[in-house]
């Protein structure tokens, strides 16, 4: 006898948006599964950093790429993040992402990550202050067995030189 199990529901937040419009988030990525996260601290999740405005994400895009052309290395982005001036150009070694909404909050719950939602960008006399929230995401327990499933599955992937 076969068993039906009901497709996953779609993960819920934790926080709403109020607002209409801004349903769409920027990224940055080094490489299309490598995507700029953050951790507040050593015991905080891991979030990706997902911006309302692309010339925003455009801004701090340039800044890392500013730290790794000076430093020869990415930037820690566990704690305070403390980057230079943007450099003036185009992105060469990052690139921007776009995403609905509902898409990034399936990815940030399949991978068991959190999003750290950059609304405003603020120029200040000593650099930049981002204003935002952190949001959680929560699906069934069925979702994520789904998602382990889909992940385990997987060919093991190769990694770039």
């Amino acid at each position: 006898m076969a068993t039906i199990v009901a497709p996953p529901k779609r993960p819920t937040g934790r926080t709403f948006q109020t607002r209409r419009g801004g349903k769409f988030r920027w990224t940055i990525h080094t490489h299309p599964n490598h995507a700029f996260t953050v951790k507040m601290n050593d015991e905080a999740p891991t979030a990706i950093v997902g911006f309302r405005n692309v010339e925003h994400a455009l801004i701090v895009g340039k800044m890392i790429e500013s730290h790794y052309i000076k430093q020869k290395e990415w930037p820690d982005t566990t704690g305070r993040l403390i980057l230079p001036a943007p450099h003036e150009g185009d992105l060469e070694f990052l690139f921007l992402r776009k995403w609905d909404f509902a898409d990034i909050q399936v990815m940030c719950t399949k991978n068991f990550l959190s999003m750290v939602s950059v609304d405003d960008l603020q120029t200040t006399k000593t650099g930049f202050n981002f204003d935002g929230k952190i949001m959680s995401f929560e699906a069934t327990v069925e979702f994520y067995v789904e998602s382990l499933k889909e992940m385990y599955e997987r060919p093991e992937s190769t990694h770039d030189p």
